[in-house]
């Protein structure tokens, strides 16, 4: 429920109203008094933690050097009167407040039209990919943080913000971790806008759901979905997409990507065990 707000300024922004929290912040609609437009106003509650104020700070710097149409540009990062990193961008809402994919699928059922689905997915992957080529990657992306405008187009909100917020995850086998979870996730998304059903469970042939559906997006989401054998990368799911007149040798040239084994966390299991038994038995 949005809170109106009296009176309270963040330099030229004039608080509105509050719409909720978002990555631990709360977030405002605001008025810019020199162009009249709305925006959101993204404020972080202050931490003694020096380290990490800094690196969430870093991370807000990062992230604004993204501009994609499909990610929520960051107009500009600062801190207020009280010491708040406080975050400004565009603002995608209407008269009533924010609309995320969440809200739109509710209103819609549960689905979209089979245009719209497949045209949101790519926007994704598109994004996705212009991220990758950066240096920056999400890892899994929630229908919650996929933001709609007025004109139907799809932005991830704070594309990047956990994982460059998290330093302890930054070693390339997390890294890739990330990327599988991130692609999967877009994909687990196209499936349910497509066809309205979860992937939890059993699945059906998004075919048997959407009629006149090319069977090739049968095939696309079986390996998209896979958790250990999907996609190598997210220009591979993007070549291997049913709209591309080529995909038929994307879907059929996948490299099986065995999971990682870390041999040292095994051996120190077995030595655990095997010295137990010994103990055991003495």
């Amino acid at each position: 429920m949005s809170t109106t707000l009296r009176n309270e300024y963040f330099g030229p922004y004039k608080l509105i109203r509050s719409l909720g929290h978002a990555h631990g912040a709360t977030r405002f609609v605001v008025l810019c008094d020199r162009t009249d437009t709305n925006y959101l106003l993204y404020r972080f509650n202050q931490t003694g933690n020096h380290k990490s104020r800094r690196t969430l700070f870093e991370s807000m710097i990062k992230m604004s050097a993204l501009t994609h149409a499909h990610l929520l540009k960051i107009e500009s990062v600062s801190y207020d009167d009280h010491g708040n990193l406080s975050v400004i961008t565009p603002y995608t809402g209407n008269h009533e407040g924010l609309v995320t994919l969440d809200d739109l699928l509710s209103i819609r059922d549960g689905k979209l039209g089979m245009i719209e689905a497949i045209r949101a997915v790519e926007h994704l992957l598109d994004a996705s990919a212009y991220a990758h080529r950066n240096d920056v990657v999400n890892g899994t992306i929630s229908a919650s943080d996929i933001l709609i405008d007025r004109y139907g187009c799809l932005q991830a909100q704070f594309y990047g913000f956990d994982s460059l917020t998290r330093c302890s995850e930054s070693s390339a086998i997390a890294s890739q971790d990330r990327v599988s979870d991130e692609v999967r996730s877009i994909v687990d998304l196209g499936y349910t806008m497509m066809t309205g059903l979860s992937t939890k469970g059993e699945r059906i042939a998004p075919s048997r759901v959407v009629k006149k559906l090319d069977r090739n997006w049968d095939t696309w989401f079986e390996i998209g979905l896979d958790p250990i054998d999907g996609f190598d990368s997210v220009e591979h799911a993007i070549n291997a997409l049913p709209t591309n007149p080529n995909c038929a040798e994307w879907l059929t040239s996948k490299s099986t990507r065995l999971p990682q084994v870390h041999i040292g966390t095994m051996l120190r299991r077995f030595r655990s065990s095997s010295t137990s038994t010994s103990r055991t038995q003495d």
